[in-house]
């Protein structure tokens, strides 16, 4: 294999982003507007597509429809504020790049590691959703009665994402040219998909037990839970790999909102659809009874038994040909974020929160292939603990959504610190549009389920300590040893501390992710959450407070500026238990093991929105301008004045944005 190593491991105290523009320099810019269109539009339809509108309608039923459109409206507003920064950043890994110019290393480590935890394991949960429909069509025995992957089908399933790695290795030219002709096949099905079943169409399925059968909170909870967020998600294609795009000044910014309009259409007209063409007794449930769809063959193969249960001819021959598309759309989906994950790995190496043999850039296909060897293997091992795709969706959702709480701060951070940076896409109301993003996204989070919300901050709790065995000695002045130390520590506290809290506060099968219904008083339950409340306050507070005493300043100022992260992720875990969320049974799937909230719908909700505009604020105010932005603003500046040739924008100058107040942003 041969391969240049452009980021020596040895060189520690060679500047990180010198190190990872020599590194961005070796990408090869081949994309296209068409092919970072198709590689956005392909991440969003995949299985999402296959799956979320039966899970949503079970958890919201026909509300379902508002579910899809309030969810699009957040994903619109995150996806305006990234195209501005993919527009003024232009780096492959931008998404995660972007937090550490303008919040500093410790904000920056955990929303990267939050983006690498969604992405990572989007590749297994395609590939699931793959094994799936289509054991279940032909009944083979890849799925289980339960719906999870016996060791068959997970067998398959990691030789899938095998065949994902190889269509990233062997070049972003050639995934771009494949994944835009699998582009094309996944729009034309489901559009085809939806002018058939308007023609089977019931409106009375909309109203035969009421439009908001479980109440309004369903019509929340399934945003997560049912995999709406997740299905938008991937708008974020043209943004990662802005930096190997011919133009990505101009063309990145593009693809994202036409991707994204377009995403939100066909979904809720699919959704329309999915519920007016039900037919209630030919899937053995009972008319009305939405929840019956969480189980039977339309919670497998949702679309597929539609067309089978319409008793038409030309329908059941349409069938075949969504088995087949059971197959490309979400594989097209996997080998895109398999692509987008190896670039958030690699950007957070760029950042220096992981060794730099992760910038290392292969010869001949010029892709980061020690990111992309990582990445497929970590997200192969995450088949084990989620073996079916339901199980995905609201973990990948939270992780996602973390990391994306950091567009419009990294925006209006760098609008007011790096203002000379030529910016050809400017978002107007870009205050408010941030806001309606930043909330919106802080809702999506909070309305997870307590027991996927547990997992995920579990998740990013646990590799908090990686941030100190390799960026802290590099960057905060303290020794290698001492840091080292810190995270070890901090690393075996996290894991008794969860491990005690997964017991105790009834969290459920790691499987399953349903908790079992306790037999002790909500009283009981609620002083273990404190006791579990406290410890994992104090052992994630207490090390960053303790390498914020002993730091440099430079170190003082990253964790004091990146403090709004962990003020919100707690305040969603707390706020979460106290409210409906945390109840047993809030939905047709349970919540968590309360038997009753303590804050009912929807004065939860308004405290949650309150919060985090506050916390939005504070976390705008709390950007500055960090070393790495001064010096990427530096080597952007050069680049614009570079020959087209060198890879710098052809399209006209744009007028730079000059530093404005906070509150008074309208440009």
């Amino acid at each position: 294999m041969a391969t240049t190593n452009v980021s020596a491991v040895g060189a520690a105290s060679e500047d990180q982003v010198l190190v990872a523009d020599s590194s961005d320099k070796q990408l090869r810019k081949a994309l296209s507007f068409q092919d970072l269109f198709m590689i956005s539009f392909g991440g969003v339809v995949g299985s999402g597509w296959l799956f979320a509108v039966s899970f949503s309608a079970a958890i919201a039923g026909p509300a379902a429809v508002i579910s899809w459109i309030i969810c699009g409206i957040f994903m619109l507003a995150i996806a305006l504020c990234f195209c501005e920064t993919a527009s003024a950043l232009h780096k492959t890994g931008q998404l995660v790049r972007g937090p550490l110019y303008s919040h500093g290393g410790f904000s920056g480590y955990i929303i990267g590691t939050g983006y690498i935890l969604g992405s990572i394991t989007v590749p297994a949960i395609e590939a699931e959703a793959v094994i799936t429909y289509f054991a279940t069509a032909y009944h083979y025995n890849w799925v289980a009665s339960n719906g999870l992957l016996t060791s068959t089908g997970t067998v398959i399933a990691v030789l899938l994402m095998i065949g994902f790695f190889i269509l990233n290795y062997v070049g972003v030219r050639f995934l771009g040219l494949f994944n835009s002709i699998v582009t094309w096949w996944k729009l034309i099905i489901p559009t085809v998909t939806v002018i058939l079943l308007f023609a089977i169409f019931r409106a009375s399925n909309f109203t035969i037990s009421g439009f908001t059968p479980f109440g309004w909170p369903g019509v929340f909870i399934c945003i997560p839970s049912a995999g709406i967020g997740f299905a938008y998600l991937g708008f974020r294609g043209a943004a990662q790999f802005s930096g190997e795009a011919k133009n990505p000044q101009r063309d990145a910014p593009r693809a994202i909102i036409l991707s994204i309009f377009a995403a939100v259409i066909l979904y809720v007209l699919l959704q329309v659809v999915f519920i007016g063409a039900v037919r209630w007794v030919a899937a053995g449930i009972a008319p009305g009874n939405w929840a019956g769809l969480l189980t039977g063959p339309l919670a497998t193969a949702p679309f597929y038994y539609e067309f089978k249960f319409a008793g038409i001819a030309l329908f059941t021959g349409f069938a075949s040909f969504l088995l087949a598309d059971s197959v490309i759309s979400p594989s097209g989906t996997g080998w895109v974020f398999l692509g987008e994950a190896t670039r958030a790995v690699y950007g957070v190496g760029a950042d220096g929160f992981f060794p730099r043999g992760l910038l290392s850039i292969q010869r001949r296909t010029r892709i980061p292939w020690v990111a992309l060897i990582a990445t497929t293997v970590i997200g192969a091992v995450f088949i084990a603990p989620f073996p079916a795709w339901h199980l995905f969706a609201d973990f990948v959702t939270d992780a996602f959504t973390i990391s994306l709480l950091s567009g419009p701060l990294t925006l209006l951070v760098l609008r007011r610190y790096a203002p000379k940076i030529r910016r050809p896409f400017q978002l107007p109301a870009a205050f408010w549009v941030g806001a309606i993003a930043f909330v919106g996204g802080s809702l999506v989070i909070y309305w997870s389920e307590f027991g996927g919300l547990f997992y995920v901050l579990t998740c990013v709790f646990l590799v908090l300590p990686v941030f100190y065995f390799f960026y802290v000695p590099r960057n905060f002045g303290i020794s290698q040893g001492t840091s080292i130390v810190i995270g070890i520590v901090q690393l075996i506290a996290t894991v008794g501390v969860t491990a005690w809290g997964y017991v105790n506060l009834y969290i459920g099968d790691i499987v399953s992710l349903t908790p079992s219904e306790p037999t002790v008083a909500n009283s009981v339950l609620t002083q273990h959450f404190v006791i579990y409340y406290i410890l994992i306050l104090l052992v994630v507070w207490g090390p960053t407070l303790l390498v914020h005493r002993m730091a440099n300043a430079d170190g003082k100022k990253m964790v004091t500026s990146g403090l709004w992260v962990l003020t919100l992720l707690f305040f969603e875990m707390l706020l979460s238990w106290f409210s409906v969320l945390g109840t047993f049974g809030c939905s047709p799937v349970p919540c968590g093991p309360l038997s009753s909230a303590y804050i009912p719908f929807p004065y939860d909700t308004a405290i949650m929105a309150v919060v985090a505009f506050i916390i939005y604020i504070w976390a705008i105010q709390s950007g500055y301008r960090t070393k790495d932005l001064a010096e990427v603003e530096t080597l952007m500046l050069q680049e614009e004045g570079a020959p087209s040739g060198m890879g710098g924008s052809t399209s006209p100058a744009a007028p730079s944005v000059a530093a404005q107040p906070v509150m008074g942003d309208s440009s």
